[in-house]
Order: C-alpha cells, then sequence, then structure tokens
C-alpha cells in the first residue's frame, strides 16, 4: 500500500514538474503564432511571388530570375542601392557617435537627480510619432521661409541659402541629418545602462594609473561597449535601409531620383505600377542584405570577444 502511494506522489510530481517545465512554452506560443502568420507566411510568399509576374487583378505567372534581371538593369533601383548606402552610413555613423556622447556626459554628472533629470529629457522624444518629426523638417528646409534658411540670413551667410529638399546635390544630405543631433532615445538608454554596468573597479584602476577622461573612454569604455555598439549599430542600419517616411513625407524620391531608396521604391512599383511581383523582388533583395548585414554583426561581436567563450 505504502508502496503504491509513493509510485502515485512520484507520477504527481513528475506530471507537475512536466507541466513547469512546458508552462512558458505556453506563453509563448500566441507570439509564435503571431509571427508565424504576419511575418514568416508574408516572408516566403514575398519570396515566391518575387518569381511571378503578378498585377493587381491577381493573376500571375512563373517569369523565374525576370524581375531580377529588369532590376538590375534598371538606372533608378541601381541608384536607389547607393543613396541606401549613403544614407544608412551617415545615420549609423551619427547616430552612434551622439548617442555615445550623450551617454557619457549625463554620466559624468554626479549628482543622482540631476542625472536623472537628463535621463528623462533624453528619453522624452520618444513618445513624439516619427511623421510629425518629418514634417517639422519640411518646415525647417522650407526654400521660402524655412527656419534654416532664415538662420543663414540672420548671421549673415544668405549666400548659402539653398532649396534642401528641392535640388539633387543638397537633397539626400538634407534628408540624411533629419534628426540632429541623432541622440536616439534607444541607442541612448542601450549605452548609459551598458556604461552604468562596467565596473567600479576598472574605472578606478584607470584614475590611479593617471589616465585622462579621454584615455578612459577610449581604453575602458569603448572595449566593454562593443556588443552594445554593435547591436545599435546592426538596429540603425537595418531601420535605415528599410526608411520610407523620408520619401513619402519630403520628397517622394526627387528630385528625379536623387533621394529614392530601396523602400520607397518598392512602394512606388506595388502601388503606381501595380507590379507586385517585381515588388517582392525588391523586398527580398532588402532581405538578403539585410541577412548578410547581420550575419556581418554578428561576426564582429563574437570575433575575440572576452565575454564569450
Amino acid at each position: 500500500m505504502e508502496k503504491s502511494k509513493l509510485l502515485e506522489n512520484s507520477n504527481s510530481r513528475i506530471k507537475l514538474n512536466n507541466w513547469v517545465r512546458y508552462t512558458p512554452l505556453l506563453f509563448l506560443l500566441p507570439v509564435a503564432i503571431e509571427l508565424i502568420i504576419f511575418r514568416y507566411i508574408p516572408s516566403f510568399s514575398a519570396i515566391y511571388y518575387s518569381f511571378t509576374d503578378w498585377d493587381v487583378m491577381g493573376d500571375w505567372k512563373m517569369v523565374g530570375l525576370e524581375n531580377y534581371r529588369e532590376l538590375f538593369d534598371d538606372r533608378v533601383f541601381k541608384s536607389t542601392l547607393w543613396n541606401m548606402l549613403t544614407y544608412t552610413s551617415i545615420r549609423t555613423v551619427a547616430t552612434l557617435t551622439m548617442a555615445f556622447i550623450a551617454a557619457e556626459l549625463v554620466l559624468s554628472v554626479r549628482d543622482p537627480v540631476i542625472r536623472m533629470y537628463w535621463k528623462i529629457a533624453f528619453v522624452m522624444p520618444m513618445v513624439m510619432p516619427r511623421s510629425l518629426l518629418y514634417i517639422l523638417w519640411g518646415f525647417i528646409y522650407e526654400p521660402q521661409a524655412g527656419m534654416l534658411n532664415e538662420a543663414l540670413i540672420a548671421i549673415g551667410l544668405e549666400g548659402l541659402t539653398q532649396p534642401w529638399l528641392g535640388q539633387s546635390s543638397t537633397a539626400l544630405a538634407a534628408i540624411s541629418i533629419i534628426g540632429f543631433p541623432f541622440v536616439s532615445t534607444l541607442a541612448f538608454l542601450v549605452f548609459i545602462t551598458s556604461l552604468e554596468g562596467i565596473s567600479r573597479d576598472l574605472i578606478e584602476t584607470s584614475e590611479l594609473e593617471g589616465g585622462s577622461v579621454l584615455k578612459r573612454i577610449f581604453v575602458v569604455d569603448l572595449p566593454m561597449l562593443r556588443a552594445p555598439i554593435i547591436f545599435i549599430a546592426l538596429l540603425v542600419a537595418l531601420e535605415s535601409m528599410q526608411a520610407v517616411e523620408p520619401q513619402l513625407i519630403l520628397t517622394r524620391g526627387g528630385p528625379g531620383s536623387a533621394t529614392e531608396m530601396p523602400g520607397h521604391y518598392l512602394y512606388t512599383v506595388a502601388f503606381s505600377y501595380f507590379n507586385f511581383g517585381m515588388a517582392c523582388a525588391i523586398g527580398v533583395i532588402i532581405l538578403l542584405i539585410g541577412l548578410i548585414l547581420s550575419g556581418i554583426s554578428t561576426w564582429m561581436r563574437y570575433r575575440g570577444a572576452y565575454d564569450v567563450d
């Protein structure tokens, strides 16, 4: 009888342990379903339809690699890749640099209350819609009474006034610096959290050895922030590669194709020319570039890293 009870209790404990072990999977199930329905199925569908001639009426036929061949013969599409490289490079470098400087400056404030106020000040822009940011910068770049041209006139540099978004020579640079001074809230929070996590022993050792603040930044802070820097660089680069808002709100890809990028060109091909097969091909190319970039960033993250085996 006792043996039977012990066996029963043992079986109950095993069942309970199994339930506890698999309970987290039940909570992950809704997320997995959402990813499959709204991420993976559309992605694999886009890959499939990129090999088709598919119009708005729903008719389609297989054309193989024809869409890709046409794209790489398309002068506008090739210019979008160059524009994407320029735009992404400027925004990634600027965001990393300015967010890191901001994090270092806030961390140097000794009073914890004042430091907290500065953190809140840098986090507040997160609540502003991105579209509003581009509308505001549209007013800044307005050629007749825009803030930028008015400021140049006020300091006696009227010769430098430009139709910033209206000419090919300045349009791409103009949309690239939208958001100046580039203190991304996410990048700032990641950097300042990582800096606060650096061991005080390392910082004190650097100070005892007579190292300046600048030397400490390059010898201690930057090497310790290797993983966060690569993480933020990847996120900013992927976001910039898929940029659509600057063109939709400000330039429509113009003048000419000076500010056209793959994300907006995809939108134009799909909803202006109704060539959904080619639009899917553009999306697949963006996907492949993103995957390559992710692979390179992962290699850089773990190559010789001190915090992994």
